[in-house]
């Protein structure tokens, strides 16, 4: 595992400090959110019970930050690879909600970007790591919190960018013109679901809970907006249960074919993802 350093306990005090901000600045910000995100509803966007997920979002963001602050786990090697990427996604959260109500939301979308990517890296960084490097604490609590979390971030950014562009006047809000850039937004969003889905099956980690929870978290997003828009718009409902479809056959399609560095089977020696 290497030895301690300075900057593993950095990495652990950010990542508390980074669960508690998001979770804090968002619960007292809630209503100014509401209000200004009400202000328009994108025809892609979830049906209000969706958005409860937040909830689930923040207790295992804080239940994996606790973890990885214990003292047994400050030299982890999985989590030294993906600590830094956790927190900064967390600490944008925590932005994303203060740059809301402030009317900000070019600077909003931007940190729901920036958690995107950071997810995304530690979502590949886990999926590749080897197996051996991973505790069954790691599969159940850290795989679940960033498959979750990257799993709805990837629906946030695809509403939110519909939202932008009706807010810029670049198409219509509720018009033919919204529902078929939703659309083509809802499909985009599919493809890259269903391309990091595959690269959390064929990965090394042997951590199913990682794809598994990020693809649920798509679907519950999906079906939010199928929900939501059934009566608003044909063509972004029929959409969102095409991506739906997209989604769930990737997810539960071909078994998942990588191998961990060193495990029979494998043309490589061994060594630490």
């Amino acid at each position: 595992m290497g030895e301690e350093t300075a900057g593993d306990l950095a990495r652990q005090a950010a990542n508390v400090a980074g669960a508690l901000f998001q979770a804090g600045t968002t619960f007292f910000a809630a209503a100014a959110i509401r209000e200004q995100t009400g202000q328009s509803t994108p025809l892609i966007e979830p049906a209000l019970y969706a958005f409860g997920i937040w909830g689930l979002i923040f207790s295992l963001s804080l239940a994996y930050a606790l973890y990885a602050a214990l003292p047994s786990r400050r030299k982890d090697p999985v989590l030294r690879r993906i600590g830094w990427f956790t927190a900064t996604a967390f600490f944008c959260i925590g932005a994303w909600s203060l740059f809301v109500p402030a009317g900000r939301l070019l600077l909003a979308l931007s940190m729901l970007s920036i958690a995107f990517a950071c997810l995304l890296v530690a979502y590949l960084r886990l999926a590749r790591s080897h197996p051996g490097n991973a505790s069954a604490a790691t599969r159940w609590i850290a795989a679940p919190t960033v498959g979750i979390y990257l799993g709805w971030m990837t629906a946030a950014n695809v509403v939110s960018v519909d939202s932008e562009a009706v807010r810029f006047g670049l198409v219509r809000g509720g018009g033919f013109g919204e529902a078929l850039l939703g659309s083509v937004l809802l499909l985009a969003g599919a493809g890259l679901a269903a391309a990091i889905i595959l690269a959390g099956k064929t990965g090394t980690s042997r951590a199913p809970q990682l794809h598994l929870s990020y693809a649920a978290t798509v679907l519950w997003a999906l079906f939010g907006i199928v929900v939501a828009q059934y009566d608003a718009s044909l063509l972004t409902t029929g959409t969102a249960v095409v991506s739906a479809l997209i989604v769930a056959l990737v997810a539960l399609g071909a078994p998942r074919t990588g191998r961990a560095p060193g495990v029979p089977g494998s043309a490589t020696g061994s060594g630490v993802a």
